[in-house]
């Protein structure tokens, strides 16, 4: 078999996940140094991938007009948990399988969003830069306790999300699409409909994956929804927001802040967030741990020999050809 490998930093600081492919005797051909992405033009991807057997991708756009020029293509095997940069129907057609890393990236992700309420609850970095310029200066934050935290989407993330604010003293809210009563002893967390939930939250953080109905979603009608003064969370994907709509209620005042992780596109150095200064932009890093990166990198991998055999388990099959 030949395993083409897109998604970036694969080998970059562990080369376990790549010496199990090669250990299998397969034809291994590594571009995840080229820091492909969301952003990556058809063609650079095309061109990598044009006669694989088997790719293992990142964020890279796999869309109908690239799949149908691979026909040697039957294993798409997606490293991390969000499939939208996959177009599923075109796999359906050109019976491609498509894998990905379920249960991996979720603690990590949920970690991110508390360093982004801490961050907000605290300011250790104001604090900190008045420190190093000889001040004494003494500032009275909100804290995070006794905050109220709304999750938009309630799936792996958003209860691994909820699993570390509620120890923190934190009210945490829940919206999704399937609510389950037992959930409220589980995880120490209450339903709640979105609009009224977007009233009462002091955090918005946003775990929904990008779809049709996601698409968009935090619109300007939206953020004119939430609570003045509150913080607006976005580890999902770029276009589940609009950028300009979450800049002008910061702007305006209406939102206090806001931490942003993922963009329309990336890599991104232009996005119209980077003027505002009170929001916390990070490139995707989330899910960027090295612990992390390497069990994604090696679930990618044993999906890929699963695959060969026969036997990828069920969690991780997104659709078997």
């Amino acid at each position: 078999m030949k395993i083409v490998i897109t998604g970036r930093d694969f080998s970059t600081s562990d080369r376990h996940a790549l010496d199990m492919l090669i250990a299998a005797g397969h034809e291994v051909i590594d571009h995840s140094d080229k820091g492909m992405g969301s952003g990556t033009k058809e063609e650079i991807i095309y061109e990598a991938v044009k006669d694989a057997d088997i790719v293992i991708t990142g964020l890279e756009p796999y869309r109908d007009s690239l799949l149908k020029r691979c026909p040697n293509l039957k294993l798409i095997s997606r490293r991390g948990i969000g499939y939208d940069s996959v177009d599923l129907d075109a796999c359906k057609r050109y019976g491609i399988t498509l894998t990905r890393t379920a249960g991996t990236v979720e603690g990590a992700v949920a970690e991110q969003v508390l360093a982004y309420i801490l961050y907000f609850a605290r300011r250790l970095d104001i604090q900190n830069a008045s420190m190093h310029q000889g001040e004494w200066k003494r500032t009275m934050m909100h804290g995070a306790k006794s905050r109220t935290l709304g999750l938009v989407g309630f799936g792996g993330v958003g209860k691994e999300i909820a699993k570390r604010a509620v120890p923190f003293g934190m009210n945490v809210l829940y919206n999704c699409r399937h609510p389950k009563k037992e959930w409220d002893d589980e995880y120490g967390v209450s339903y709640m409909e979105l609009d009224q939930m977007l009233a009462v939250s002091d955090y918005i953080s946003v775990n929904v994956p990008l779809t049709d109905s996601t698409r968009g979603m935090f619109n300007k009608s939206m953020f004119d929804k939430m609570k003045s003064g509150s913080i607006f969370i976005n580890i999902a994907r770029g276009p589940v927001m609009d950028a300009a709509a979450l800049k002008d209620s910061l702007d305006t005042g209406k939102l206090a802040g806001a931490a942003v992780d993922v963009f329309d596109y990336e890599p991104c150095t232009d996005s119209p967030l980077i003027s505002c200064e009170n929001v916390v932009l990070t490139p995707h890093t989330a899910p960027y741990t090295s612990e992390n990166f390497i069990m994604m990198n090696e679930m990618s991998a044993q999906n890929v020999l699963d695959h060969i055999a026969g036997n990828v388990p069920e969690k991780n099959l997104v659709f078997k050809a």
